[in-house]
């Protein structure tokens, strides 16, 4: 079994066409198709079962899916670990991203390259807007930014990362015992947030003019690591993706789910064709460790 049966594997499973699939790793489809038909040989069994103008997984394929990016990913680990020692793996990498993502998925995926490149120094900077992240990669500014919602094209090149639901966070008392809640009955509590034009304003007011409501907040704080507390202290309810919402649950306070489903899809950004190695390397660990089911899939 080598390396790129794999990798083709994942590609055509991933796009659902042998098409999509040849044109995504820029190979001819015959020689995608030969590749598929010689591991599908070599495992006796069939991955995918052929649909006209698309495929699907069998049974033995969903089996293989996971067990191919652990190889997968365990090659990226070993090429990098070996470049590291070859050119002492020193570097800088410059992040752009909202305290939101910075948390996650950023922290995971400068863990998990840490661990390759020890040696590599990582600047993480605040944006006061979503511009600003924009800019600063355009630039050249920062090496990657982050960002929730539709990913600009042009000069930068994006890749999903993760959905993050939102989630109600209220204060931990009796009366507030519903298990589902409309934005509108979070309103009603005194509305938590950070100031206009930041990450967590910009998902709760989108929100609040979907639901037809005034973008008012009772409590207005520049610190987004305050956000929590204040729920706690019954200043009022936030809006947060589930991973903080996780933390403030562990807090004490009451986590809802909204009545309606809402995700914030995170997208890392890049200036496209201008990655360095170590940039390169940072993209593969990042697209390992999130970014495979897809937007809304998650």
């Amino acid at each position: 079994m080598e390396r790129r049966h794999l990798e083709y594997f994942l590609a055509v499973a991933e796009s659902g066409s042998f098409t999509r699939a040849a044109a995504m790793l820029m190979i001819a489809q015959p020689s995608l198709s030969h590749s598929i038909g010689a591991l599908e040989r070599e495992l006796g069994t069939e991955l995918f079962e052929r649909l006209g103008r698309g495929v699907k997984l069998t049974p033995a394929g969903e089996a293989l899916i996971e067990p191919a990016r652990r190889v997968l990913r365990s090659f990226i680990l070993a090429k990098g670990s070996v470049r590291s020692v070859a050119d002492a793996g020193f570097g800088r990498l410059s992040i752009i991203s909202g305290t939101l993502w910075a948390i996650e998925p950023l922290v995971g995926m400068i863990g998990e390259f840490r661990r390759v490149h020890p040696a590599v120094q990582f600047t993480v900077a605040d944006p006061l807007s979503r511009s600003e992240v924009l800019d600063a990669v355009r630039s050249g500014e920062a090496d990657f930014g982050l960002l929730d919602g539709t990913p600009p094209g042009g000069a930068l090149a994006s890749r999903w990362l993760v959905d993050h639901e939102l989630v109600a966070v209220l204060p931990s008392q009796p009366s507030l015992s519903a298990l589902s809640m409309t934005v509108g009955d979070l309103a009603r509590l005194g509305l938590i947030s950070t100031p206009k034009g930041t990450p967590l304003r910009a998902l709760l007011d989108e929100q609040l003019e979907l639901a037809g409501l005034p973008d008012e907040v009772a409590v207005e704080t520049a610190h987004l690591a305050s956000v929590i507390p204040l729920v706690l202290a019954g200043a009022g309810a936030a809006l947060l993706p589930e991973g903080l919402a996780s933390d403030a649950a562990a807090k004490g306070a009451r986590v809802v789910r909204l009545t309606q489903a809402t995700r914030a899809s995170v997208h890392l950004l890049w200036r496209a064709g201008r990655l360095n190695s170590l940039g390169e390397h940072f993209l593969a660990v990042g697209s390992d460790l999130y970014g495979q089911a897809g937007p809304g899939n998650s």
